[in-house]
């Protein structure tokens, strides 16, 4: 399936992951579910081993399993960083030679982390994510959290669901996760998202009239798309980065593009994103901008032996004034919206109102906390849901039967449709759906006291023991009959999975139904230029501009 990952760290690094607390039992075998029994499970294995002389035969210790030579202080990272095989701005290839050379079970040491054990095979995930409902730990952001942590007098030494762990991330994801997750909550939002979809169709429509095709920074258009349609409404959906993949099959140039959701705190008027020359100084321009300065900061603290522990280094210091300026037009947005909402003459709807207030009011959960929510949002946003789009633009133009099974689909559920997309209208694009999960794959990465696992969505999803064909790009595989066999639960995790699952999944989903429902409806797209490879940033982003041409289905 010629996968993408949008948002990817080495796990020696523990970057942007799901962390889980595991068992502990510390031994190992074929099968990696013996490694992650709980106290009673382990004491029994004890007892089969004294009664059964052969197990260990079977059963290993975790030293045993195999991986890259391991240095004193380094740990793997030195073997990591010095194989061929690495690229920092590609740094997703070194998992697919480990596997390759290592096998579905492979150890990496780590000099700040526990040894990261890597996992291949759906029913060891599932393994792994059964016996860690309970205690979800997830690590990483740890500069982010440090600087949100330094700004005690507003943050309250308190770090954000992005960053939290234990208490008090359940305390917000406890108060959140109810609104967030209701049906009826999600399609509040469809309207506006499709309103700022539509309008933004004319803007495709222009840049083609006036350059031929898209210009060269056409990413920042799809930047700006994302950000008009996340602060167009202040209704407040928490935000949780899911890891993803960025996979490129180079025996056909396939890509496949994973995004991770984003639900939102946004704010109930358009800002103007999609107004053609926008100054430098806008205030859309300056979230742009900052966004991806804390991309590029966050990935410069993520990787690597994290100096920025010991001293400030140039790319904590930026993280720290990019962090800034986000934190001070939100709160700025925050409090008029506010206003808006106290105002007697508030224009803001019912359900809007409902679900604002029933996290801005509930008990437990601060002003702050909804501001940090707002961070969130905005930077995992703009960023990952604009390249997500452009990823998968990409893979339509490259696989054109696809594309035209997907506008059939459209046309036959939408046709000439003037008015806004309902849920009835998204509920019969079944293609369109399966288009997207043949798109997404996961990438996740738990943690135990002695040792994390790494589960490997990322070279799973390319495997032909789980997915027939994988190299290829074939929406058809998820369709309800299954064609081409029935899908481990497990060999595939987008958002994530079990008590950690990205709380704004369906918004996500729902933001990509509308989008490609109506780009497929209006256009259709071409790619004639060198072939999109990917490059890493904490998240994937494309290594060409994304120079498509678009043509008006029905002139």
């Amino acid at each position: 399936m010629a996968r993408i990952v949008s948002e990817w760290v080495p796990p020696v690094t523990c970057g942007n992951h799901w962390l889980r607390y595991l068992g502990t039992s510390s031994r190992y075998s074929g099968n990696f579910s013996r490694l992650i029994q709980n106290e009673e499970t382990a004491t029994i294995l004890e007892e089969k081993q004294q009664n059964q002389p052969c197990y260990d035969t079977l059963v290993k210790p975790v030293s045993e399993i195999p991986g890259p030579k391991s240095y004193p202080f380094f740990g793997s990272i030195l073997s990591i960083i010095f194989s061929k095989d690495y690229d920092k701005k590609s740094a997703h290839t070194i998992f697919i030679s480990l596997v390759k050379k290592f096998g579905d079970i492979v150890c990496l040491k780590s000099p700040t982390y526990p040894p990261c054990v890597v996992l291949n095979k759906p029913d060891d995930v599932q393994t792994v994510v059964q016996n860690t409902m309970q205690n979800p730990i997830r690590l990483g952001f740890f500069a982010l959290d440090r600087v949100r942590k330094d700004a005690v007098d507003y943050f309250e030494n308190k770090g954000g669901i992005l960053v939290e762990n234990n208490e008090e991330w359940k305390r917000v994801r406890s108060r959140v996760q109810t609104p967030m997750m209701k049906i009826k909550n999600v399609a509040a939002f469809l309207p506006k998202v499709d309103q700022v979809t539509l309008d933004f169709m004319d803007r495709i429509a222009s840049l083609q009239e006036k350059h031929g095709e898209m210009p060269d920074d056409f990413q920042t258009e799809l930047y700006k798309w994302a950000l008009e349609w996340h602060k167009s409404m202040l209704t407040i959906c928490q935000v949780i980065v899911f890891d993803s993949e960025l996979y490129h099959h180079p025996s056909n140039n396939s890509f496949k593009y994973f995004n991770y959701s984003v639900s939102l705190v946004a704010l109930n008027r358009r800002i103007g994103c999609l107004e053609p020359d926008l100054s430098s100084n806008s205030e859309p321009m300056k979230l742009i901008y900052n966004v991806n300065k804390i991309f590029d900061a966050l990935n410069e603290t993520e990787h690597g032996l994290q100096f920025w522990r010991i001293y400030p280094t140039a790319a904590y210091k930026q993280l720290q004034i990019s962090h800034s300026e986000f934190l001070r037009i939100a709160d700025q947005n925050i409090n008029q919206t506010e206003a808006a909402l106290l105002s007697k003459n508030s224009k803001i709807g019912d359900d809007e109102l409902m679900l604002m207030e029933k996290l801005l009011l509930t008990p437990g959960l601060s002003r702050k906390d909804v501001v940090t929510l707002i961070l969130d949002m905005l930077f995992a946003g703009i960023d990952t849901t604009s390249h997500t789009l452009g990823f998968t633009l990409y893979l339509l133009a490259k696989n054109p039967k696809c594309q035209a099974k997907l506008q059939r689909e459209v046309d036959e559920v939408l046709g000439d449709m003037k008015g806004l997309l309902t849920l009835k209208h998204l509920s019969q694009l079944s293609y369109l759906k399966a288009v997207v999960k043949e798109s997404l794959s996961g990438f996740i990465f738990y943690v135990h006291e002695q040792y994390a696992a790494l589960l490997m969505g990322l070279t799973m999803g390319h495997d032909e023991r789980n997915f027939p064909r994988p190299k290829e790009f074939l929406p058809e595989r998820w369709l309800r009959n299954k064609p081409l066999g029935s899908i481990h639960p497990y060999s595939t995790f987008p958002f994530g999975v079990g008590t950690r699952m990205c709380i704004g999944r369906r918004i996500a989903e729902q933001e990509l139904y509308i989008f490609l429902a109506r780009i497929m409806q209006r256009f259709t797209v071409e790619y004639n230029y060198q072939d999109i490879d990917i490059k890493s940033r904490l998240v994937f982003v494309p290594s060409q501009p994304l120079r498509f041409k678009f043509t008006e289905r029905r002139n």
